[in-house]
């Protein structure tokens, strides 16, 4: 979540929202530290903390905390259990933060460098008064401590995400589908055809639409954990993507849409020309859970980006530790 790019729409719109943080979490939670919501005075709202009774008395606590426009900052604990009736056996604090119009250039300024990458803040909290974040220069930021921290008086917290890259190669019917099925799931996403006319006119934001005659040139300078997907409207065109994106080692996924023939004769292809067992074994043909047989587009997309996260879930439990915060 890009939380003040959020933030700034809210003020624009309805001049005061409530940004509302998870500071701290005991035993079993909905949503895990550093997850927010922008709330707006209407009940409307951007994210969630996990939904439910705890969501719903948080709207409510936001909204009520608006109406008496009163203190900017203030944190509330709720026992999930007890509190709540929710099965959860866990406990969550929460931090309850006002804006109007008087903070909507930092807002905005903070958008602008959310946008551009991570970054992390420091502010005293001094009661209910309305905090001053300072940025952090990036020796000081601590990558691996949690992105929201409220110790001794002080604030941390981290804004930005971390996104993976997705090459999608291809815009046919397919790969429309694929692009509004992970358009919220939090990737990155280069489109890439030949064909500059293909491309929809609007596209979210986090999709930038390239349009390359040789789009296996790209590969060779995808950075290393990228991932890269192929579904051309041209068999000799996804080969070549393949190829060079299979000669590397460093990429995430490689995937290729087609049938168990198209991958016997794309892995026949790859050994006459000197590629070796170790690098075929990257390439994912047919892409998808296998499960779903379906061949509607919509269908090929869900189950494409359902694969994904399960490679991205793994990936993040292997960096960070793995563990599941559960309800």
């Amino acid at each position: 979540m890009l939380v003040w790019g959020d933030v700034t729409a809210a003020l624009e719109a309805t001049q005061r929202c409530v940004l509302v943080s998870i500071l701290e979490i005991a035993g079993s939670s909905p949503r895990e530290v550093g997850t927010r919501m922008v709330v707006r005075p209407n009940m409307t709202f951007k994210g969630t903390i996990g939904g439910g009774r705890l969501e719903y008395d948080v709207l409510h606590e936001a909204v009520l905390m608006m109406k008496k426009t009163v203190s900017s900052f203030q944190t509330r604990s709720y026992a999930l259990g007890p509190d709540l009736g929710q099965c959860c056996g866990g406990r969550v604090k929460i931090a309850f933060e006002q804006f109007d119009l008087s903070n909507l250039k930092t807002a905005h300024d903070f958008s602008t460098q959310e946008e551009v990458g991570n970054f992390s803040t420091i502010a005293n909290v001094c009661g209910s008064d309305r905090l001053e974040r300072h940025v952090l220069p990036a020796h000081a930021s601590d990558e691996n401590g949690p992105a929201v921290a409220l110790n001794q008086g002080k604030l941390t917290e981290r804004f930005g995400e971390d996104r993976p890259h997705l090459y999608l190669f291809g815009a046919g019917h397919v790969g429309k589908a694929v692009v509004l099925a992970m358009a919220s799931l939090g990737f990155k996403i280069s489109w890439v055809d030949e064909r500059a006319e293909i491309f929809p006119k609007y596209v979210p934001s986090n999709i930038r639409c390239i349009h390359l005659n040789e789009p296996q040139v790209i590969v060779k300078n995808l950075e290393p954990g990228n991932y890269v997907i192929v579904m051309t409207h041209d068999h000799k065109r996804d080969h070549a993507i393949v190829d060079a994106a299979v000669r590397r080692s460093d990429l995430a996924f490689v995937g290729l849409i087609g049938s168990a023939t198209k991958r016997a004769r794309t892995l026949s292809r790859f050994k006459s020309s000197g590629i070796s067992e170790a690098q075929c074994k990257q390439l994912v043909c047919p892409v998808g859970i296998t499960d779903i047989k379906s061949k509607k587009p919509s269908d090929i997309a869900i189950s494409i980006a359902a694969q994904l996260l399960v490679v991205k879930e793994k990936q993040m439990s292997i960096s960070k530790g793995d563990f599941r915060l559960a309800c």
